[in-house]
């Protein structure tokens, strides 16, 4: 009988070990922001923008979207940590179980670094696996590969908002990719260049000239972001139930 005791008590005592651990690994939720910056990799103004869309869209829909970065996952599976994430801090609303969660991890290497979307259960449909991993490759990796990681949540952060935007049929602010609006690439301005020139030879050979009014303007930067400006009441206590999609970079 002593045995069996001793027997239940060591697994108990290993058991508790590992909650403990899995609950030291991570982190807590800071308050009245959104963007969770523990790895210190983005800059003070990409977090002051994210943090004002996702402020937002929470006042104007309830869903809730937090951006996280770590220095590493503690050896668990990514999907499963976001998971936990999403449980552990309710992000997003009780009820609707509304909210995303962008995570990065960037103590582990280049090609060994993890980079996790999951959501509530309230938004699978409108973000489900398959949209989620298009979005890593095509708004997260191409950046994050080149060390833009500013550029990387950026394009990611706009095509996960945009997609909840429209699940609730909001109309508010909506941010831009990362690489939309930017100036355009040397290479296409200097090919601009030669066309118009050729053009303008064209026509001034002809007697005539351009007309007035010409060619349109350039597009702008990067939507300008603003400070939150309060009212952040803190996570919803939302969960999920497992959905998400997960890559190296």
């Amino acid at each position: 009988m002593k045995r069996y005791i001793v027997q239940i008590t060591i697994v108990c005592s290993v058991l508790l070990f590992c909650t403990n651990m899995t609950k030291a690994a991570m982190p807590s939720p800071m308050k009245n922001t959104y963007i969770h910056d523990f790895a210190n990799v983005l800059s003070a103004n990409v977090k002051e923008q994210l943090n004002h869309y996702s402020e937002q869209l929470d006042q104007g829909t309830g869903a809730e979207i937090m951006v996280v970065t770590v220095d590493s996952l503690s050896g668990q599976e990514p999907k499963m940590y976001a998971t936990k994430m999403i449980r552990s801090w309710g992000i997003g609303d009780k009820e609707k179980n509304n909210g995303v969660l962008i995570l990065a991890t960037f103590g582990q290497g280049e090609g060994n670094n993890d980079v996790v979307i999951a959501v509530g259960q309230g938004l699978e449909g409108p973000l489900p696996d398959g949209k989620l991993g298009r979005i890593l490759d095509h708004a997260f990796y191409p950046s994050a590969s080149e060390g833009n990681i500013d550029q990387a949540f950026q394009a990611t952060y706009a095509e996960v908002f945009r997609t909840v935007a429209e699940e609730y049929n909001w109309n508010g602010e909506v941010p831009v990719g990362a690489n939309e609006g930017e100036d355009m690439p040397v290479w296409l301005i200097i090919l601009i260049i030669i066309v118009v020139l050729i053009i303008y030879s064209f026509f001034s050979k002809g007697g005539g000239g351009p007309r007035a009014g010409g060619f349109g303007g350039f597009p702008g930067s990067f939507g300008g972001g603003r400070s939150s400006g309060g009212g952040f009441g803190g996570f919803g206590g939302g969960s999920s139930a497992g959905g998400g999609a997960s890559r190296k970079f």
